[in-house]
């Protein structure tokens, strides 16, 4: 195999500059285990940049992305062990006092498990995200039948934020943080052509981040 072009300049300009000017940040980092201030679950997707939106440092934010940033519910959790491993290593050994599920507009995944749940049959052979997105089988059945076309994926994606919040607290370990108030989690969603960020609020809604 060979190293894209790209790959080796990118990595070369990071070390002759970046990494310079935080060379002592890095070197305190390997001395000490990590302690990050909170877990980021988000997509796969390439313009999500989320140590950029949130000013992340060495260190900082210990992240997992899987696509469409789905929790999955206890009796789903055999179809991607991965996710709850990674926060079952955040909660119980990292301890992190902060979990942010964050989602965006124009989701793949969202949008093709809409499809495929509308017209009832696969649009293409994918083998594993056929099963993967086949989780979001209860937040596509929340969306409002009076709610217009445009909207509904918007809808699907930030209806899955809340379902995925919901599935967290199947879980013991997970459930047991929270009602400690060991463990805050934080539903998301960015709007990927403005720059806006939604939060879920306390009445469950989705309100603009300030």
């Amino acid at each position: 195999m060979q190293i894209p072009k790209f790959l080796i300049e990118r990595y070369q300009f990071w070390k002759k500059n970046t990494f310079e000017d935080y060379k002592y940040v890095y070197v305190q980092a390997s001395k000490t285990t990590q302690k990050p201030i909170a877990m980021i679950i988000t997509c796969c997707d390439s313009r999500i940049l989320e140590n950029t939106m949130f000013g992340g440092n060495v260190g900082d934010y210990f992240i997992h992305r899987n696509i469409a940033n789905i929790v999955p519910s206890k009796n789903d959790k055999d179809k991607n062990i991965q996710t709850l491993s990674a926060i079952e290593y955040a909660i119980k050994v990292l301890k992190i006092p902060n979990l942010f599920i964050l989602g965006h507009s124009n989701c793949g995944g969202v949008e093709y498990s809409y499809k495929t749940l509308k017209d009832k049959k696969n649009i293409n052979d994918f083998e594993y995200i056929n099963q993967w997105t086949s989780c979001l089988q209860n937040s596509y059945n929340n969306i409002p039948n009076d709610l217009p076309e445009s909207e509904k994926i918007t809808f699907f994606e930030q209806e899955n934020i809340k379902q995925s919040i919901k599935n967290l607290r199947e879980y013991d370990f997970i459930d047991k943080s929270i009602n400690e108030n060991k463990l805050n989690v934080v539903g998301l969603w960015f709007q990927i052509n403005s720059g806006l960020i939604k939060f879920l609020d306390n009445n469950n809604s989705f309100v603009d981040l300030d």
